[in-house]
């Protein structure tokens, strides 16, 4: 790599090109379960501080994972990901990461000709945090948890214009906005204030579409009572066969076998039963190792209310076959902690190495990410 309410609250991952993400999982049989990746995507943003709790120190350090899957036998490709940051407690009554755009457009025309990422300066001094960062990253590094990363300073009044919460605390908003290109990322022209400011060409100077571009933000919170959150983290990745952990080669890969029967295309999750055959193809029982780690959620219990924890889920995701449900329950708000939350696999109908991916969520913004390779036998 080279340098260049409560769901309110939620650290978020959206995609800005596609807004409404609510699409029914029955829309039809071209679409893909969104565990099966297919193209670019982004599968997680991590905060090392969701809660950066005052005095603010060090700032935030935002860590991505993203995998590329092309498809039709192309591997990885090589891709370019901007970070824009400088977004703070942008203005309340319309969705906030739009109230944001206004704020982005000085550090997105660094990427006008002449600025600051076409002359690599983008240094950090003080009094001016570091507003934008490019990585080159190469297509190996696919898929690989955290490999982008960009820090992220914050204000020392980032209290002012702050609103107080249900429990009498100010909270204060920080967000960072990000990129991923499999080309080049250039700011978009006339017009900066019709949406977000960068898009992505090919060698061609063609604009690319989502499956080679994908834009989005993730956002952190600071409380003026100083509370944090911690990430749930995930100590270990599980591939059995029936009771037992299946065996592995030289490289330490589990290995298993490949699904015979061609691939048809999967239902999304929640839909209709799998396809008729699938029973005739070995299947595998894969799990996050994550305990209970749920912590304390004071806005979520209120004043005066009983003590509430936040939710733990789990999310999987592979770049090759499909899941019995990709999505796990660890902790719930009233139930507590949940023993089993994995998920069976069953691999695809090609040999090689396939990656699964869990990503471990809490509802204050909290995440971690796992990656396991298999080999899948010939």
């Amino acid at each position: 790599m080279n340098r260049t309410a409560l769901p309110a609250r939620r650290a978020l991952l959206v995609a800005l090109s596609t807004l409404a993400l609510g699409v029914p999982c029955c829309a039809g049989a071209n679409f893909a379960p969104s565990s099966e990746v297919e193209g670019l995507r982004v599968l997680a943003v991590t905060a090392d501080k969701p809660y950066a709790a005052a005095p603010l120190g060090d700032g935030v350090t935002f860590e991505m994972t993203y995998a590329d899957a092309p498809g039709e036998g192309a591997g990885p490709r090589p891709v370019e990901i901007t970070w824009l940051g400088g977004c703070v407690n942008p203005p309340i009554g319309i969705d906030e990461h739009i109230g944001c755009l206004p704020q982005l457009l000085g550090a997105a025309k660094e990427f006008a000709p002449g600025g600051g990422a076409e002359n690599g300066e983008n240094e950090e001094t003080e009094g001016a945090p570091r507003l934008f960062d490019r990585d080159d990253m190469k297509a190996e590094e696919s898929g690989e948890p955290g490999k982008s990363r960009f820090k992220m300073l914050l204000p020392d009044d980032i209290f002012e214009g702050a609103r107080p919460t249900e429990t009498g605390s100010f909270e204060a908003t920080a967000y960072a906005f990000f990129a991923v290109c499999a080309g080049t990322t250039r700011m978009v022209l006339p017009s900066l204030e019709a949406g977000f400011p960068l898009e992505c060409v090919g060698e061609d100077g063609a604009v690319l579409g989502a499956d080679s571009f994908v834009v989005g933000y993730t956002q952190v919170y600071v409380f003026a009572d100083r509370r944090r959150n911690e990430n749930p983290p995930i100590t270990g990745f599980t591939v059995k066969l029936g009771d037992s952990d299946v065996e592995q080669d030289e490289e330490g890969l589990p290995v298993v076998q490949r699904c015979a029967r061609p691939d048809e295309p999967q239902q999304a999750q929640g839909c209709s039963p799998p396809a008729t055959g699938a029973d005739e193809c070995t299947t595998y029982e894969i799990e996050a190792i994550v305990g209970d780690v749920a912590e304390d959620d004071v806005e979520a219990a209120g004043l005066g209310g009983p003590p509430a924890r936040e939710a733990i889920w789990v999310d999987y995701y592979t770049d090759g076959g499909g899941f019995d449900g990709a999505r796990r329950l660890v902790s719930d708000t009233t139930r507590g902690f949940i023993g089993g939350h994995g998920t069976t696999w069953t691999p695809p109908s090609e040999a090689g190495i396939v990656s699964l991916w869990a990503v471990v969520h809490d509802t204050r913004g909290g995440s971690s990410v796992f990656r396991r390779r298999v080999r899948v036998a010939e």
